[in-house]
């Protein structure tokens, strides 16, 4: 009789350890979801208008949909844009998350369509490809993006960038 009063007891105890772990748990947030910013690490003329921009990141998050491309005549011109929508994204879907801790690449192409096959002595971890054109003395930023719901206002923002990247000038 007593084994089966402590399983009882052993049963409720549990059920009351789960409860108010549930209703104790301060470890959440309803702030929207913020993604890390890449790290550039360079950018290489790899064709005729056609740049490998470098770069390091990690993005796990479950949401993430890529990068944007700011450009500018000035270091703070591409670190903060006027418009956010002036900045040129990755074309969808991406090649590859970029959630391990190597460097990636992406294609910066004056030209829509496929991702070019990497050549000798380019990154073959290629995320998107940019279409854009970059000229010699522009400077580049990028920024990550995630699709975010906030669940305090109940109102959907489509993409919320990271703070921006370091900035690097194109050759």
């Amino acid at each position: 009789m007593n084994l089966f009063l402590s399983r009882r007891m052993h049963t409720f105890f549990s059920i009351l350890l789960l409860i108010f772990s549930l209703f104790s748990c301060y470890n959440y947030s309803t702030n929207r979801i913020v993604t890390t910013p890449p790290t550039l690490v360079g950018i290489t003329l790899i064709g005729t208008g056609v740049y490998e921009l470098r770069l390091r990141a990690g993005n796990p998050e479950a949401f993430f949909s890529g990068y944007t491309l700011y450009t500018g005549s000035t270091s703070d011109a591409s670190r903060n844009p006027a418009d956010f929508s002036s900045g040129k994204a990755c074309e969808l879907p991406l090649n590859m998350l970029p959630n391990q801790p190597k460097e990636y690449s992406i294609e910066v192409n004056p030209t829509a369509g496929p991702l070019a096959v990497p050549g000798a002595g380019e990154n073959t971890n290629r995320v998107c490809k940019i279409v854009a054109t970059l000229n010699s003395g522009d400077y580049v930023t990028l920024r990550s993006s995630v699709i975010s719901l906030d669940l305090n206002s109940g109102t959907k923002d489509i993409y919320v960038f990271s703070m921006p990247s370091n900035t690097l000038q194109v050759p």
